[in-house]
């Protein structure tokens, strides 16, 4: 349904939505904490990526000493550009917002192409409600992720995506006020995108290896 902008949110509601469709993940749980409230939706996602930062940092500090060897070992002072803990707050704050709403613009005219009749501030608070706090729980996943529990982390980063999608899923025929078939025509939509972003992406650097190797080699 279609709301006015919704000023009565705080950080417990948020917490308690979060609660709610990730142990209750259908479309009438979406509505049921559903608002029109883009601000909140970024200041929950904001601190998600700082939380996030930090526990990614300390993933990175805790790392195996053999990679740091490796790490010093890179020539041309690459090893300098380890990121610190403020470029890392910053550069993942910065990054997560500017994701998050191209992400959610994407997704939100491709739901107005299918006919969806919601608001942008009501798809992003609801997607907000469950990529927060599965982001924390993947960036604490990272931190166990040395050795031999680096297989165990990979399903269990697997499974995390797989319920994302699920959630985004319904989260989509909420926000979006979409019947099923077209919620999913919007996320198969979404990933056919990426997977030709990431293709292209995968191509350009491919070239630019190619292009940096010839020339090192050429006489």
């Amino acid at each position: 349904m279609v709301q006015p902008q919704d000023t009565s949110v705080s950080l417990q509601y948020m917490l308690n939505g979060s609660r709610a469709v990730l142990t209750r993940p259908n479309p009438s749980t979406f509505e049921e904490y559903e608002r029109n409230n883009l601000s909140w939706a970024l200041i929950y996602i904001s601190i998600a990526a700082v939380i996030s930062a930090v526990l990614n940092t300390i993933a990175f500090a805790i790392r195996p000493p053999i990679v740091n060897d490796q790490l010093g070992d890179l020539p041309g002072g690459a090893a300098a550009f380890q990121p610190s803990l403020a470029s890392a707050l910053i550069g993942g704050l910065l990054g997560t917002i500017i994701v998050f709403l191209i992400y959610m613009g994407v997704v939100y005219l491709l739901g107005r192409a299918f006919g969806g009749t919601g608001e942008f501030g009501e798809l992003a608070f609801g997607f907000s409600l469950f990529a927060a706090p599965l982001a924390i729980v993947n960036a604490l996943v990272n931190i166990i992720a040395i050795g031999p529990l680096a297989f165990v982390t990979a399903l269990i980063g697997l499974v995390l995506l797989g319920y994302n999608l699920y959630l985004t899923y319904n989260s989509i025929q909420s926000g979006m006020n979409l019947p099923p078939r077209k919620a999913l025509y919007v996320i198969l939509t979404v990933l056919a995108i990426g997977f030709v972003l990431a293709c292209g992406f995968a191509l350009l650097i491919g070239g630019l290896i190619a292009a940096v190797m010839n020339s090192s080699t050429a006489p």
